[in-house]
């Protein structure tokens, strides 16, 4: 098992992502979602509002819940100010520097999709998948989006958003899956609903603690607890809302990236790389981090075979990604398949200015290396470009 985590953390090393390519049969079209997409990087509410169609988004958030008649006026005369603040929620944290990367756009006939990937720390991927249309004067309009982090598009997401904000208990009655919901439970799940709305963590959790394992399983209860449990960084308590969490959203093959994520914090990398194949399946976007991470999480689990078509795939979807042939060096390493890893290793010092030598190779924290440097067929290659 520790040379499986030290193969992890091994691949896992570097990315430099550059967008795939863009749109050949409306330029425009992609041109403005690139101003979109500027608007996004630069965390500027006012270019990204150009792009946002308020009647269908509009539409969208109120049909997915619920909502009280006073709450969507309220939604509706405040739209901006709502959809503003539900935005900073879904993007990369202010400061944080994360970029968005587009990497598939496909645009016509007035209609279209863009998804972009945003790149965190330690390999970390969010996705977005918009749906883009144009309006009766050519300007490209954004109707909604899906988001990998929270498995939902943007507008049901602003639809929970939108249940919080004035909790009653005929409108948790109508949130709750339980049919017949005792009073009890109509108040608990009310009094969370509020410490939701007023981001309270203790208080949730002072709720929370009472609950009985059915409310604890409701879906909208299962993800504010992670969140809560999270932003307390209670570890106990995240483990706990985590274990429930898995268990309610297994099956759901929007919320497998997320879940990916969550084996990975207990290194159960088996189940870590089931998730995210379901997610890469069913997102079905051609693009080189999930190839590359599964790539890693197939060293990991025993799967040499796997890793090296995983890393092939992710070089190939998008050669200008400096962590697929990470992938693809240690999978043709492992296999021992060292002409191939030559390849590899050939391509990461023309393309990405590494100088990889024996000693190098040798102190790298995955120990196939070492064998590596010793073959012969590395020696005769280094010769040959020294």
């Amino acid at each position: 098992m520790k040379s499986a985590k030290q193969s992890v953390a091994s691949v896992l090393l570097v990315v430099l992502a550059i967008p795939l390519f863009a749109a050949e049969d409306d330029s425009k079209a992609f041109g403005q979602f690139q101003e979109f997409l500027e608007g996004v990087d630069q965390q500027s509410f006012e270019m990204i509002q150009d792009y946002l169609d308020r009647t269908d988004l509009t539409n969208r958030v109120l049909s997915h819940q619920s909502v009280q008649a006073d709450v969507a006026d309220m939604f509706r005369s405040d739209f901006w100010n709502v959809i503003e603040k539900g935005i900073l929620k879904v993007m990369p944290p202010q400061g944080s520097g994360v970029k968005g990367e587009l990497i598939q756009f496909a645009f016509e006939n007035g209609k279209g999709q863009a998804c972009v990937r945003f790149g965190y720390p330690q390999h970390a991927y969010q996705f977005h998948r918009f749906e883009l249309r144009q309006d009766r004067r050519g300007r490209l309009k954004i109707i909604d989006w899906f988001d990998s982090n929270k498995g939902l598009t943007f507008s049901a997401f602003m639809g929970e958003e939108l249940l919080v904000a004035k909790p009653t208990k005929e409108t948790t009655r109508r949130l709750l899956s339980i049919k017949a919901p005792t009073n009890s439970q109509l108040f608990q799940a009310t009094e969370i609903l509020k410490a939701i709305r007023d981001r309270e963590a203790p208080r949730f959790f002072e709720i929370y603690d009472q609950f009985d394992e059915q409310l604890k399983r409701e879906t909208w209860i299962a993800k504010h607890a992670v969140e809560m449990a999270g932003g307390l960084k209670d570890i106990d308590r995240f483990n706990r809302a985590r274990e429930i969490f898995v268990d309610v959203f297994e099956g759901d093959p929007n919320m497998a990236l997320l879940l990916s994520d969550f084996y990975l914090i207990v290194e159960d990398y088996e189940h870590a790389f089931t998730s995210m194949q379901r997610f890469e399946q069913h997102f079905a976007v051609n693009e080189g981090a999930l190839p590359a991470k599964l790539s890693a999480l197939a060293l990991a689990t025993g799967k040499p075979e796997e890793a090296e078509k995983f890393a092939v795939e992710a070089t190939t979807n998008e050669p200008k990604m400096e962590l697929g042939w990470w992938s693809l060096l240690r999978a043709r390493t492992a296999a021992a398949d060292y002409q191939g890893a030559l390849e590899a290793l050939a391509y990461l010092e023309d393309n990405f200015g590494h100088r990889l030598d024996a000693a190098k190779l040798r102190r790298d924290k995955f120990r196939a290396f070492t064998k590596l440097a010793n073959s012969q067929e590395f020696k005769d290659w280094r010769a040959s470009r020294n």
